[in-house]
């Protein structure tokens, strides 16, 4: 301690002196006199400027100051000047840089000192602790001179008694390591992976520490081999939970894979499995249903594919989705495992949770691209054009059912699928072309031998009762009944939705063959019948007769009117909307094919029964008749959809010349009522259709709701005027007016007989309209629409019978006018309709009679559109004489 106070104080003042002597470093030929020095070293503008000119360099520790300095005067020029100058320059520089690490030294001398009596402090501990070691030392030798032999013998006894304990304890570890093996294997074989790799891992531990024992070496190999059967197993029963997961197998595997820290590692592993489990699964599937049985295992999964034969092309499809459909419910599992709240997923840090939702949010994606990838090339594989309609809409059904799956899948309904639309919707429209030909050609063959019969259905009929309507009460088809899950396709217990669940066709029970028991009818639905014509006027006397009783149809208690070849184009339809709800890309496809077949129906109800050129009293019918003849009816110049329907024919057992039934009104009504039903079914659908056609083809379906259904119904005129205009004998009934004398003197009680005749022939048309009720229950507006066209061809008669009298007195107006009222009062008596059809025309012409020839010019000028030149005449005639001259 001496030495460093003394270093110390020679420092100090070596420092103090050289701040005194400084001048002598100075170069008297530059710095001559002590004064000029001092100003020299005491201005501090200088001082900074020569400390900032020193070269940085200078002060690192890889560098040399000197030797740096040398190179630097040896790179210049050998001038003394220079040379002298540089080395006046070095020198203050020099002086600076001693002068600051003085000041330095100088203002941490506090701290210096402080740290010298620390020093001191320390010095004298280590001086007492060494006294104390001294004592110690001597008092342990005396001690050890005083005890005596036994008890120094009796201590090494201990001591070896202690060493061969704790040999006996290492030898039962080592055993016990020994078998551990057989605990390690059966942990693995239980499944108990954490707890096998924390038993490894306490063994290896232990081997470490034993590790002078030859036997532990051996050991310690045994136990590596160990964790890399643990490792296998842990990835073979990984690869198992893609096929069946299991949620506490599952909780092992990733605790397992946590306490190995290989769990993200892990998590790219379960990827693999994944993609292997959807090839090999689909595979072996596929391998099952080959036809040949030397087919080689190794052959290609598309040329496998093609070796299922067609009848069990379906029975696979479902198989094969089956399958995937399991493997996709075990990554929807292993994804709600890793989201809920389990005791493995609190031992991860959030970083793995993260990384592991965000690889599986990843993987849906891909999984379902895979997922795609295989059943596509099945799709491909078979002519579907040549399957069955159920069967076809089978398939169509699996795979929507897949696309379904898949975007519950993926958690949103925005997932690529053209993988699985588009070999179906390349297909579909081959096949449903295909089909559509084939039942336009059958609806011909109907409609050509339809006897227009009516078929006998219960009045609860509607079209969900039928087999191929089913659908849309339930979307699904009688013959594919595919599960249906409310709550998701991956919850738990959850069968597979693309088994075929067995359930036979179910017997259509709304035939109704047998006649209905009025016992369960009540008392005014017996009543639907009128009694019309209570009173007939005979001629030359008022005898009353019975009238006939007419049944109207009520649809309470009666069917709807409708034929066998109505019932096939319902199934038709049905079938084709189905397809519709199948598949939506063909949608407005299947929905133009419909309004054909509806149009074709409703031409040929036309051709057949429509008596009358519909051109002039109704122009839109006739344009659309027009369009469907043009757009469907076989012709010689091709069309872009390829549809080319004959022209259907009447059957020739079909008479509508017979007087005694009405010209086939009972064939006219039956047809003309079941298309009436057939469009009012379009009625019921209309929500349905507009759900299924795209946004942009409404206008066609719109179009086809706004005109060519109204017009459907229309269509009754054209029909029931063929009946209408023959049903009784108009020419007889107009000779027998022509025959009339209307130049009487007196006026007339009694009408003429040609009214009685009208009367009786209208009972006759009510005992023919009775007849026919009998068979098929008339719609009152049938009914309705029958009597005011024939009222109307009553009317016209009387107008051309009142037309055709050249002289007329005013008692024959009279008689006239009487004529036509006795008409009116008794078909008011047969029907009751307001107004009366053709009433005020013929009132009109009657009344023109007793116009003042002022007024009969204007009322020509304003009727002469409604009667004929013949019947003017008439009026004209009748008149004054002079106004004859006029004209």
């Amino acid at each position: 301690m001496d030495k460093i106070r003394s270093l110390i104080s020679t420092h100090q003042q070596r420092s103090t002196d050289s701040a005194e002597d400084e001048p002598i470093l100075l170069d008297e030929k530059n710095i001559s006199t002590k004064k000029e020095w001092e100003d020299h070293k005491d201005d501090p503008v200088e001082r900074e400027e020569v400390m900032k000119s020193i070269d940085q360099k200078l002060f690192t520790d890889d560098i040399d100051p000197s030797f740096k300095l040398l190179q630097e005067l040896s790179e210049g020029q050998a001038d003394l000047i220079a040379l002298e100058e540089k080395r006046r320059q070095m020198r203050l520089q020099h002086y600076f840089v001693g002068r600051k690490l003085t000041d330095e030294l100088l203002n941490k001398k506090g701290e210096f000192n402080t740290e010298l009596d620390r020093v001191i402090e320390l010095e004298q501990d280590l001086q007492k602790t060494f006294a104390v070691t001294v004592d110690i030392r001597f008092s342990v030798k005396q001690a050890k001179l005083g005890l005596a032999d036994g008890a120094i013998t009796l201590l090494g006894y201990y001591s070896q008694r202690q060493r061969l304990i704790a040999l006996l304890n290492t030898l039962k570890t080592i055993k016990i390591l020994h078998k551990t093996d057989e605990r390690l294997r059966e942990l693995i074989d239980r499944e108990d992976f954490p707890g096998a790799i924390q038993l490894c891992r306490d063994c290896q531990h232990a081997a470490v520490t034993y590790r002078q024992y030859t036997c532990i070496q051996d050991l310690n190999s045994k136990l590596k081999d160990t964790a890399v059967l643990i490792e296998e197993k842990l990835d073979e029963v990984l690869s198992v939970m893609c096929v069946n997961f299991n949620h506490e197998r599952y909780s092992k595997i990733t605790t397992a894979y946590l306490l190995l820290g290989k769990l993200q590692s892990a998590m790219d592993q379960l990827h693999m499995h994944f993609t292997s489990a959807i090839h090999s699964r689909t595979y072996e599937t596929v391998y099952r249903y080959a036809s040949n049985t030397t087919v080689d295992q190794k052959i290609k999964y598309e040329t496998l594919c093609r070796c299922v034969p067609p009848e069990l092309y379906i029975q696979c499809l479902s198989n094969v989705l089956t399958t995937l459909w399991g493997i996709m419910t075990s990554y929807q599992k292993m994804l709600s495992y890793h989201y809920s709240d389990s005791s493995c997923d609190e031992k991860l840090s959030q970083f793995d949770k993260n990384y592991v939702q965000q690889k599986l949010q990843l993987g849906l994606a891909r999984i379902w691209q895979d997922v795609q990838n295989k059943v596509n090339p099945y799709l491909v594989s078979q002519d579907l054009s040549q399957f069955q309609f159920d069967d076809f809409i089978k398939v169509l059904d699996l795979v929507n059912r897949l696309i379904q799956v898949g975007q519950e899948f993926c958690g949103t309904p925005n997932i690529p699928c053209d993988l699985l639309r588009e070999p179906l919707r390349a297909q579909s429209v081959q096949y449903f072309r295909r089909y559509h030909m084939s039942r336009t050609e059958e609806l011909h063959m109907f409609l050509n031998t339809e006897l227009w019969v009516l078929l006998p259905v219960k009045p609860t009929f509607t079209t969900l009762q039928l087999n191929e309507f089913r659908f849309m009460a339930s979307k699904k088809n009688d013959k594919i009944k595919l599960s249906t899950k409310v709550d998701g396709y991956f919850s738990d217990n959850t069968t597979s939705p693309f088994i075929f669940e067995d359930d036979n066709v179910m017997e259509e029970s709304f035939f109704d063959y047998q006649e209905d028991s009025d016992s369960d009818v009540n008392d005014e639905l017996k009543q639907d019948f009128v009694e019309d014509g209570t009173n007939t006027l005979d001629k030359g006397n008022k005898k009353k007769k019975a009238a006939s009783k007419v049944m109207f149809h009520n649809s309470s208690r009666d069917g709807p009117i409708i034929t066998n070849t109505t019932l096939n184009v319902l199934r038709y339809l049905g079938k084709y909307m189905l397809m519709m709800d199948s598949l939506k890309p063909i949608a407005f496809d299947v929905l133009l094919s419909m309004s054909q077949l509806f149009e074709y129906y409703m031409y040929a109800v036309y051709i057949f029964f429509a008596s009358t050129n519909v051109e002039s009293s109704n122009p839109r019918l006739a344009h659309l008749l027009l369009k469907i003849q043009s757009s469907i009816i076989l012709s010689d110049e091709p069309r872009p959809d390829g549809i080319n329907i004959p022209e259907p024919r009447l059957t020739e057992f079909i008479n509508l010349h017979d007087t005694q039934n009405l010209f086939g009104l009972r064939e006219r009504l039956i047809a003309t009522e079941s298309l009436v039903f057939l469009a009012s079914q379009f009625d019921l659908w209309k929500d349905y259709l507009d759900n299924q056609i795209p946004a942009d083809k409404l206008n066609f379906l719109n179009q086809f709701y706004n005109q060519t259904l109204p017009l459907s119904r229309e269509l009754r005129e054209a029909v029931y005027s063929g009946v209408a205009s023959k049903a009784m004998s108009y020419p007889a009934i107009l000779q027998l007016m022509c025959n009339v004398k209307w130049e009487i003197k007196e006026l007339m009680c009694e009408p003429n007989s040609y009214v009685y005749v009208m009367l009786q022939e209208m009972e006759a048309m009510q005992q023919k309209l009775s007849v026919v009720s009998t068979a098929v229950p008339m719609p009152v507006e049938v009914y309705q629409m029958i009597w005011k066209l024939s009222i109307h061809e009553l009317c016209n008669v009387f107008l051309e019978g009142f037309g055709s009298a050249r002289k007329c007195t005013h008692e024959g107006r009279a008689w006239m006018q009487l004529d036509f009222q006795q008409f009116v009062v008794q078909v008011d008596k047969f029907i009751a309709l307001k107004p009366l059809p053709g009433k005020e025309v013929v009132e009109n012409f009657i009344k023109a009679y007793y116009l003042t020839e002022a007024d009969l010019e204007q009322w020509l000028r304003e009727n002469y559109m409604s009667y004929t030149s013949k019947q003017l005449n008439s009026v004209i005639n009748c008149t004054t004489s002079q106004f004859s001259k006029m004209i």
